[in-house]
């Protein structure tokens, strides 16, 4: 009975107090990481209790905090300054906001939108990401190979105060942390022998075996490394390996990228960087926007030179780090590329050159583009094509014979061909040279065979190839690729049908 007549009595204080409009209530010493509390009309001991403080949180504490003169007297529009330890949690979530390739949450697929919470386990294959959107709107990219735990993810239910802890096993991540005040929303990640703190930067974790790995592009973070407290700032990282003390290194330099052309018109997208003092390897990433929400392509490399291959037409964001002796990935460049490599162009078919006589229509032949709605053709006087002779702009098979051929002066000639998709052009084939002889000049030799089929295509000096032909346009059931050792293609006629071909190249360290 002594319960229910002191909210009755709180409750007729306040409703008086509010009329009165009285201002002589007591107010605590404000700190940055307090939580102002405005009493309202109806509040009273039991309510606040439950809805704003942690269990273990007794009234008293609030009370004696704000040094209230009487613990049960609350007034309305009161500020109570409250820590926000004490502040109750309840449960948040983080949410999935791109996914690349294999992700799994909890073993299952996951899929755009799904919710993140405490206890959640997510995984990443090779080749897969995710980018989640953490319950302070930071950002946590998890990258290929990864296996991190959400030990917790709550906030306060009053204010904007977070907690978040993930656990990484194996992999890597990349983390964006936006900056709130001090302690209202820390970010730890643990390690298998350190962990990171942070408020507000941009950083990277790793879980490398047994080696846990933190680099830091910039901001400041604390590194426990197994009770050792390292401070680390923008430029620096540490390796924490459960042996040996873990210490400050700096990171290698951003690499720089060298001459990138205007648009890359090759499949292969090939980006060289200037050679790096203590850079024993490159990590690349692309994305299709400079926040790398959704990371596409993601390798090591070697060398100093970048192979990204089948990336469609379009607009791209590379971003590439050196990586150290000790495994550490340094700062990052960032710069953008195009690629204009579809509809790919067409083989040229036949011998390389062609010779004719005068007033002879010659043929043109080139293999079909699966992608290819249409041709465009071009003749020339000069290798530059500054000088066109003829076009055709809507050629439908895949090779032609013009009725014209005895127009031609005599003289040399090049021609080449580009596939077409509606109105979007690929990029050119390698250039072809005709030659118009008089015609009292001696026969040429057989322009084509009959007995052969051959297949000609760009080819970069040092490289081999592969190919396989194939009735089934999936090339299943087929026999294993036959090297070839220069970019054209020259077999024996196969039977009539319609055939697939497929030609892959192979640099001279092994890349494919």
């Amino acid at each position: 009975m002594q319960k229910i007549v002191l909210k009755f009595t709180l409750g007729v204080m306040l409703f008086g107090l509010s009329v009165l409009n009285s201002t002589s209530y007591a107010v605590g010493t404000p700190s940055a990481a307090d939580y102002a509390y405005h009493v309202q009309m109806g509040d009273n001991l039991s309510k606040l209790t439950r809805d704003v403080l942690e269990s273990h949180i007794g009234w008293d504490k609030v009370a004696k905090y704000n040094d209230l003169p009487n613990a049960h007297l609350l007034y309305p529009g009161e500020v109570l300054h409250i820590p926000f330890a004490w502040l109750r949690n309840s449960q948040a979530e983080a949410h999935i906001e791109t996914l690349t390739g294999g992700v799994k949450l909890n073993g299952n697929p996951a899929k755009v939108g799904d919710a993140v919470s405490s206890n959640a386990v997510l995984d990443t294959s090779a080749g897969g990401a995710a980018r989640m959107r953490l319950p302070d709107g930071s950002t946590l990219n998890v990258l290929e190979n990864t296996h991190i735990e959400a030990k917790v993810i709550t906030r306060k239910k009053k204010g904007d105060f977070f907690n978040t802890v993930f656990k990484l096993v194996s992999g890597r991540i990349d983390a964006v942390k936006n900056a709130f005040p001090a302690d209202r929303s820390p970010l730890l990640i643990q390690g298998m022998h350190g962990t990171i703190g942070v408020r507000g930067t941009h950083f990277r974790m790793a879980q490398d075996g047994d080696n846990t790995l933190a680099e830091i592009e910039h901001g400041k973070v604390g590194f426990d490394a197994g009770g050792q407290a390292v401070a680390l700032s923008g430029g620096q990282g540490s390796v924490a390996d459960g042996v040996k003390p873990a210490a400050v290194i700096p990171l290698l330099a951003a690499p720089v990228v060298l001459n990138l052309p205007e648009q890359f018109e090759n499949i292969l997208v090939r980006v060289n960087l200037k050679e790096m003092q203590g850079a024993q390897a490159f990590r690349a990433e692309v994305a299709r926007e400079a926040e790398f929400a959704s990371i596409i392509s993601q390798q090591t490399y070697k060398g100093t030179q970048l192979r990204i291959a089948d990336l469609p037409n379009g607009t791209y964001w590379l971003r590439v780090r050196a990586i150290d002796s000790h495994g550490l990935q340094g700062l990052e460049a960032r710069t953008q590329f195009v690629v204009k490599a579809h509809p790919v162009a067409p083989l040229l078919r036949e011998r390389d050159d062609i010779e004719l006589l005068h007033g002879v229509a010659p043929p043109f032949n080139w293999t079909a583009v699966e992608e290819a709605q249409g041709y465009r053709f071009q003749l020339a006087r000069d290798r530059e094509f500054k000088d066109v002779a003829l076009k055709q702009d809507n050629v439908k098979a895949s090779g032609f014979s013009f009725t014209s051929g005895q127009n031609l002066q005599i003289g040399e000639y090049y021609w080449r061909v580009a596939s077409m998709s509606g109105t979007e052009q690929g990029p050119w084939s390698e250039i072809r040279k005709l030659r118009v002889l008089p015609s009292y000049a001696p026969a040429p030799a057989a322009m084509f065979s009959k007995d052969r089929l051959v297949v000609s295509w760009h080819g970069e000096t040092g490289r081999t190839f592969e190919y396989q032909l194939s009735a089934s346009q999936d090339f299943a059931g087929i026999e294993p690729p036959r090297r070839l050792a220069e970019a054209k293609l020259d077999i024996a006629m196969p039977v009539p049908g319609k055939y697939f071909l497929r030609v892959r190249g192979i640099d001279a360290d092994g890349y494919v």
